[in-house]
């Protein structure tokens, strides 16, 4: 804090009081136009990161659409084996009977 009166009361005895307050509104300005600007910088490049991250995306499903379908495919085989290390013993559960109208739909092409 004492920093800060020693700076005030030495740009008032170098400037004087009568162009102090002018100097102040102008800093006053810049800074806030600078603020502006970088502020703006800031979001557009948070949008070209956003934009350059799904056209990376798309240009690889472009460029290797088989690479993408075993990928799919490897990630889902996790679940897949899990389903196959435990398989459901039928003679445990208990299904209900089909009709014969179930059984004849069953049957017919779709």
């Amino acid at each position: 804090m004492s920093e800060i009166i020693f700076l005030a009361v030495l740009a008032l005895i170098v400037i004087g009081p009568k162009e102090l307050p002018e100097l102040a509104r102008t800093l006053g300005r810049f800074l806030n136009e600078l603020k502006r600007s970088t502020d703006s910088m800031g979001d557009e490049l948070k949008q070209q990161m956003r934009l350059d991250k799904l056209d990376k995306l798309n240009m690889d499903t472009i460029r290797n659409p088989q690479q993408q379908a075993h990928q799919n495919e490897a990630e889902q085989a996790p679940l897949a084996a899990s389903a196959e290390a435990a398989p459901i013993v039928e003679e445990q559960l208990e299904f209900p009977q089909a009709t014969a109208d179930e059984k004849s739909e069953e049957q017919k092409p779709s």
